[in-house]
């Protein structure tokens, strides 16, 4: 007995005696300030001096002031870690565990930079967390926009965690790597309330880890979106911090900030806590967006090795159906009308058979996602279809899909945009200057961007008339989209366009300029030729309110348009024709044509001329367009 209380006074006091060395070595050479202490916290540095971490969840910090307190902290974390008999809570509150199995990451980087083994422990839940990652690589992926979801019309990026350090060993096999994403806790499903509180940052964030074959089911399949795949060039050890620290973050939490702290930001956050020379998020815009945030990896030296691209459900098929010849196409096309497997293959040769049932299950699958997935109604049906192709026997050639690389985000211009230019109207002058926060609109290049779309968010125009020395806000654009969604034999969606505005001009018997707010929208169908002709007829709808208008102070009205947009390469074209009968206002009538051209001088400059008749007021200007 007195043996045993003899070794654990030896004990203890041989820890007490290495914690007291550690703290203060870790005082006495300033290891709090260490960057990449700072980081693997998450601090962030305050305006007025000091740090605070923007992680909610307080089991996540072992000081009760280390949120605000990195040198605090550390002191904690030094004496949990040299003390693996001391059991804590995990952050979720369901375990009780030796801090170095709840904070491995802070464990390694305490070893690092002190050169010296901490005791070790048996931490069986990250062991397991480990076992079945396997981590030895990292590859950084991007989804497409998805316009048909607010959250993701910016497109989303999330890491993928590889079980080999090759990430293209076999594209098959990456389907069972894990994909780690940080996103918004759903806390409502009104769309206007999530986006309150995603843009106010009032709803929780965490970070999450999923097979990679869901998050590509997700994406690829469900909502057919294309994936872009960067492979980055980290260390074994480097990936073994940022897999160490994703077990420390799971459960911290943060308040999710559509703009800036979104799933692009915090994932980047993870890569510079592996790798201090790293500033990905320090040069970061107001507002970040996941294929700025491409562009930043790309740009930093050796850090990107390798670019794949995972195609949708949809491009898969277009791939296959462009491959059939023109009997099988067509029949192709009837399937999409009459889902008729007999129909489909009567007549036809076995090699034509085997190639054309191929295409339909494609179709099925970009068709019908959900009930496939839910072994509902298609599924049934794409059931009979395998069996006929099973019955045919011999085997088909791996369809590949070629890279559509004038999408690829990396090479996109920036999403932000200043202008200046000169405009004529109503016999007046006017010199302007204007700024755009995001993100593309339809006379934009296409590279990088989606094709047949306008993403504006936060778009403000001001005027100086030289001869009234007046300067004034002439349009404020809140929120614009334009989904150009083209129909052809196997899709026939309706366009959309939304716009939420501030907006200045001759309206309503207005007898000088005034200004209005305006909220217009409409719906329509879009035919695509050669590829970058868009012509499109519309429905649209606009309500506007102004206390400038003469008589009644709001109206609103809806009238037919028609448009045709040509974009390619450094040339672009759009124009528009607008005829709308006003319910109120002092004009019944409004009648308004359109047209802009914009000449791509290179990556980051355009050359844009506009031209309007509104009412038979004219509207002439021209701008040189910076994009950043």
């Amino acid at each position: 007995m007195k043996m045993g209380l003899l070794l654990f006074s030896l004990t203890f006091s041989s820890l007490a005696l290495a914690t007291n060395d550690l703290s203060s070595r870790a005082s006495t050479e300033k290891w709090a300030d260490n960057v990449q202490w700072l980081r693997l916290l998450q601090y962030d540095k305050n305006t007025f001096g000091g740090y605070t971490s923007p992680a909610e969840n307080p089991a996540f910090f072992l000081h009760p002031e280390g949120k605000n307190n990195p040198s605090l902290e550390l002191q904690a974390t030094i004496s949990a870690l040299m003390n693996p008999e001391k059991k804590i809570k995990s952050k979720d509150g369901q375990f009780n565990e030796s801090a170095a199995c709840v904070f491995p990451a802070r464990k390694l980087w305490l070893e690092k930079i002190s050169g010296q083994k901490l005791p070790s422990v048996s931490c069986e839940r990250y062991e397991r967390f480990l076992e079945i990652l396997q981590p030895q690589s990292l590859t950084y992926v991007f989804s497409s926009y998805y316009l048909n979801n607010p959250a993701s019309a910016f497109g989303h990026t999330f890491l993928r965690i590889n079980k080999s350090a090759s990430s293209r060993d076999g594209e098959r096999y990456e389907l069972s790597d894990y994909g780690v994403g940080y996103a918004a806790v759903k806390v409502s499903d009104n769309p206007f309330i999530y986006s309150f509180l995603g843009v106010s940052g009032l709803m929780p964030g965490t970070f999450d880890i999923n097979p990679y074959y869901y998050k590509v089911r997700e994406y690829n399949d469900f909502e057919s979106r294309d994936l872009w795949e960067y492979d980055l060039n980290f260390t074994p050890e480097e990936v073994q911090l940022i897999v160490a620290n994703i077990w420390e973050l799971i459960s911290a939490e943060f308040n999710y900030h559509y703009f800036k702290e979104n799933c692009s930001y915090r994932i980047l956050a993870l890569l510079e806590a592996a790798r201090p020379s790293l500033e990905l998020t320090k040069d970061l815009k107001s507002q970040v967006m996941p294929a700025d945030t491409v562009g930043t990896l790309y740009e930093q030296k050796d850090l990107v090795k390798n670019i794949h691209y995972r195609p949708s459900i949809r491009a898969t098929f277009d791939t296959r159906y462009k491959k059939l010849g023109s009997v099988e196409q067509e029949r192709i096309r009837q399937f999409a009308k009459t889902e008729s497997l007999p129909q489909l293959i009567a007549g036809l040769e076995t090699q034509q058979k085997r190639d054309t049932l191929d295409a339909a299950m494609d179709y099925l699958d970009f068709r019908y996602p959900k009930e496939i997935l839910r072994k509902q109604g298609a599924y049934l049906f794409k059931k009979d279809i395998l069996l006929a192709r099973a019955e045919l026997g011999g085997a088909s050639e791996p369809l590949t899909v070629p890279a559509p690389w004038n999408e690829a985000p990396h090479d996109a211009q920036g999403s932000r945009r200043w202008g200046l230019g000169y405009r004529e109207w109503n016999s007046d002058r006017f010199y302007l200057i204007d700024a755009k926060l995001s993100l593309h609109d339809l006379l934009d290049p296409k590279k990088g961007y989606p094709p047949t779309a306008e993403i504006t968010m936060g778009a403000f125009s001001f005027s100086f008339n030289p001869d009234s020395d007046e300067v004034a806000l002439d349009k404020a654009t809140l929120y614009e989209v334009i989904s150009l969604s083209p129909v052809d034999a196997f899709n026939q969606g309706f366009s959309w366009r939304l716009k939420v505005s501030v907006e200045r001009g001759y309206e309503n018997g207005c007898t000088s300029l005034c200004r209005w707010t305006e909220l217009s929208g409409g719906s329509g169908i879009t035919k695509t030729y050669w590829s970058d002709l868009d012509l499109s007829l519309w429905l649209r709808a606009t309500g506007q309110t102004s206390t400038d208008f003469a008589g009644d102070t709001w109206k609103i009205g809806a009238g037919p348009s028609v448009s045709a947009r040509w974009n390619r390469d450094w040339f672009a074209l759009f124009a528009e024709s607008y005829y709308r009968y006003d319910y109120k206002g002092a004009e019944h009538e409004y009648r308004q044509n359109t047209l802009g051209v914009n000449f791509s001088l290179n990556k980051s400059l355009s050359l844009r001329l506009s031209g309007e008749d509104t009412n038979s007021v004219q509207r002439g200007e021209a701008r040189l367009l910076y994009y950043y």
